[in-house]
């Protein structure tokens, strides 16, 4: 059976419908409207809430579009140079006026007039941000989310040859499900021979992006990165203390059960040692799950599965 689902984007209300994000020209009376704009009783504020997450809505969409044409095709220059765009040229004009926004906000006698129950994760998230601005941050941000995408496009041309075919190394991994222990130990080889390839690169990457991350959270007064992303994750609810009692509750309970799970596989494939290659094996006679084979079979195959889960 073939499904199909009557998806209708919303109307937009504050923006054109034909709105598109080309330039900071076409984007920038939107958010000085905002700014301007009075506001005058609770409805006047919700109204320019909302217009305010249309507005953001259609950036963010913009930026993922972006992201996903450039990943998905990593030789084509014009779709990276147009991420690239975004990243350099765009979200550092926005990060200013979105902080004004914020501030304008929390400053307004008609945040009272909220629920605030309602309202409370939101405006918990929105002092978070406002606490975390920093202008000197900005060029920082954009050149980390530029370095950031050159991981995928580095593994993105990773390729290895396998029984006379070119493969992905998202493609070659079908082959460590393979029941030739040969062939999966040549494909585990050959997958990480290939990365290998491109440490140097990768190490320069990271290298890149923990200077740079490092001096972000330093400028927002924390000692380290690692407490400036939780604080800007909005990890309100537990303490960085809370994920090593965590960690060490996996070690100690999770790991057992995992080591288990090993020497069943072990027995299984009557093997005298489990290598990396053998984890995703089968036992002699049993064929690895294939549930779908083509895209159209997954879009399908999904539908169905959420109709039975909740039919609409």
């Amino acid at each position: 059976m073939m499904y199909t689902a009557d998806i209708k984007k919303q109307s937009r209300k504050f923006l054109k419908d034909n709105f598109s994000v080309s330039d900071w020209a076409t984007l920038e009376p939107y958010f000085n409207e905002l700014l301007e704009r009075e506001l005058t009783d609770k409805a006047s504020l919700e109204q320019w809430l909302q217009d305010q997450s249309e507005l953001e809505a259609a950036v963010s969409e913009d930026a993922c579009w972006r992201q996903i044409k450039m990943t998905c095709d990593t030789e084509n220059k014009s779709l990276e140079e147009a991420f690239n765009f975004f990243c350099l040229e765009i979200q550092p004009k926005i990060q200013p006026l979105a902080d004004a926004l914020n501030r304008k906000l929390v400053d307004s006698p008609l945040l009272g007039e909220l629920n605030q129950e309602q309202y409370h994760t939101f405006l918990r998230s929105i002092r978070k941000s406002i606490e975390l601005f920093k202008e000197e941050n900005i060029p920082l941000q954009a050149e980390a989310s530029v370095l950031q995408q050159q991981f995928g496009q580095i593994t993105g041309a990773m390729m290895v040859t396998i029984n006379g075919e070119e493969y992905t190394l998202q493609q070659a991994a079908k082959f460590l499900e393979n029941p030739d222990r040969n062939l999966r130990e040549e494909a585990y080889r050959k997958i990480q021979e290939r990365r290998l390839l491109d440490k140097d690169k990768l190490d320069e990457l990271y290298d890149k992006l923990v200077a740079l991350r490092n001096k972000e959270a330093v400028n927002a007064g924390f000692d380290n990165y690692r407490d400036y992303r939780f604080k800007e994750l909005g990890r309100f609810d537990y303490t960085k203390e809370d994920c090593y009692n965590f960690h060490s509750a996996v070690k100690q309970h999770v790991l057992p059960l995992v080591n288990d799970i090993y020497r069943k596989k072990q027995q299984s494939l009557g093997l005298e040692e489990l290598r990396p290659w053998d984890l995703d094996a089968e036992p002699e006679g049993q064929l690895p799950l294939r549930p779908f084979t083509t895209g159209e079979e997954l879009l399908q195959k999904s539908i169905e599965c959420f109709n039975q889960l909740r039919p609409f």
